[in-house]
């Protein structure tokens, strides 16, 4: 867990010591003004064997056991390598204010952030020493008094150093240690922290709320305890796979404080050292007894919607569809009667008569719209990959006459190729441009249809110029039998744009209109590119 650079701003601010503690600590250390000025001196005498350390030190980075074993990335690496070559200038500047201290603070914080131990900056310091003393007796020529004092600043310097970095080491341990601590409690799963041996050894406020165990009862007794008597041979496998470095997530069954048995989620992870060897095992469970009977209860409630939808259209189709026959029988006789004794009769019986025609006529029209619409979902072909342009053309055809017949004019972009059921895309396409042609204005009907591909399906469009709906009604024209203009203004059953949406949903897809009164109206709908992927209704 790295901490954000923000949150390490803040935290090397927190534990930068003010002015009179610095200077409390020079005073300790007797690091004076002439010490500063002797580090200057020096650095002067040893900048042309800057490089000549850089390399040793990186030599050094390379080859320390710590730095193999912390896995730190190259580019990290590299980093630390740039900041080491840095702190060579920054050690002989003479200047150790609040700058240079918070660049310390950085180095120990940054040691932590990689995985660098605390030993490992005493090293860093010892040869760091064992490469510059060596030089400054070189370039004191032996001057045992000069070289004592270059000497005594540099190890003053070095200690007051390592002090400042090292203690921001452990600041920021403690700080990950506070954060994790924090992070553990406010959990809201359970989490229990266990040794090798499966005994308890820290568990957070969610497991006391779970199981109803206050935290102190539990510490030091074997996890195994709080398993329910349902689960005799899973304790024992999971937790072999824990112990030998895996992994194990699944349903279990565990027992609360009363005595009551509740179905758990758990995940178990080991803890590893740098070694690779199980240190402890993290347990993480949440009850979930009553996720599982709402997720049971939506099942069955979904089953139970399921078959009384099916059986609502298996009725929808065996009503139509046995209706037809009695019905075509008053029909025909209705019919017989009108052709037989049409101007026989008086007016009223000639009115009466019509008035059966016209009511056989239209319960014919609505069981056919019935049937078509209980068989969108029962009896629907499988979805097969094919040109929508086959379907749109079917659907022109079938058409002819009206649109011959009102003038209409019928246009297309390229249709796409996709997942559908054709027969189905024909009635939707028939639907929607017969639409068009029914509500027309004044003039000739003009009607386009679209096709645009967006991200996983296309977008079809069919525009008219028609006599257009009121926003109000968009949602009410979808719902079957609800019509917004009287039979004999715009004959029809109202059932059209309910078997369009009931198409569309069926595909995957959804439909929806635009329009203004006197303006025209469009209707769009989307199919997925690849129906495969979908869950179908009906289906």
């Amino acid at each position: 867990m790295l901490l954000h650079q923000p949150t390490v701003d803040a935290l090397i601010d927190s534990m930068t010591p003010s002015a009179d503690e610095v200077q409390s600590r020079k005073d300790f250390l007797e690091f004076s003004e002439r010490d500063s000025q002797l580090l200057k001196e020096l650095g002067t005498l040893l900048a042309p064997l800057e490089g000549v350390f850089a390399d040793l030190l990186s030599e050094h980075l390379d080859a320390h056991p710590a730095i193999a074993a912390s896995h730190i990335h190259p580019d990290q690496l590299s980093q630390l390598k740039q900041k080491q070559r840095g702190y060579f200038k920054q050690i002989f500047t003479g200047d150790y204010g609040p700058g240079y201290i918070k660049s310390r603070l950085r180095v120990g914080v940054t040691y932590q952030q990689l995985g660098l131990e605390p030993r490992w900056h005493l090293s860093a310091y010892s040869k760091y020493l064992s490469w510059v003393l060596p030089e400054v007796m070189r370039l004191v020529d032996n001057d045992a008094e000069r070289f004592l004092a270059y000497s005594t600043a540099i190890t003053k310097i070095a200690m007051f150093d390592s002090e400042l970095s090292i203690s921001a080491y452990f600041h920021a341990d403690h700080e990950m240690l506070r954060l994790l601590a924090q992070v553990f409690e406010s959990n809201l799963e359970a989490v229990i922290i266990a040794d090798v041996k499966g005994n308890m050894l820290h568990v957070n406020k969610s497991v006391a709320k779970i199981t109803g165990y206050v935290p102190d009862a539990l510490i030091g007794k074997p996890m195994q305890g709080l398993l329910a008597e349902l689960e005799p041979t899973l304790y024992q496998d999971l937790w072999t796979t824990v112990i030998g470095g895996g992994q194990w997530q699944g349903e279990i069954w565990l027992r609360n404080q009363q005595g009551g048995d509740y179905l758990a989620w758990m995940n178990m992870n080991a803890v590893k050292d740098s070694a690779g060897k199980v240190m402890q095992v993290i347990a993480e469970f949440s009850d979930i007894t009553a996720f599982k009977q709402t997720q049971e209860a939506l099942a069955q409630r979904t089953e139970e919607l399921a078959n009384s939808n099916r059986e609502l259209e298996q009725f929808a189709y065996v009503a139509s569809h046995d209706l037809q026959e009695p019905l075509r029988m008053v029909a025909s006789y209705t019919q017989l009667l009108a052709r037989r004794y049409k101007d026989k009769l008086d007016q009223d019986a000639n009115e009466f008569i019509g008035y059966a025609v016209d009511g056989a006529t239209r319960m014919q029209a609505l069981i056919i719209d019935l049937l078509t619409m209980s068989r969108i979902g029962t009896h629907g072909k499988q979805m097969e990959t094919c040109e929508t342009s086959v379907g749109l053309e079917r659907a022109v055809s079938n058409l002819r006459l009206a649109i011959e017949e009102s003038g209409a004019v019928v246009t297309r972009d390229p249709m796409p190729r996709l997942d559908a059921d054709v027969s189905q895309l024909t009635q939707l396409f028939q639907n929607l441009i017969g639409n068009g042609i029914k509500f027309r204005g004044d003039t000739s009907p003009i009607i386009h249809v679209g096709a645009e591909k967006k991200e996983g399906e296309w977008l079809f469009s069919v525009r008219d110029n028609g006599i257009g709906i009121a926003p109000d009604f968009f949602e009410r024209i979808f719902i079957i039998f609800q019509r917004l203009h009287g039979k004999h203004e715009y004959p029809g059953t109202g059932i059209g744009l309910s078997v369009c949406k009931k198409i569309v949903e069926r595909h995957g897809g959804k439909i929806w209109i635009e329009s203004e009164v006197g303006k025209g109206a469009v209707f769009y709908f989307t199919l997925p590119i690849n129906h495969r992927e979908r869950k179908h209704h009906g289906e």
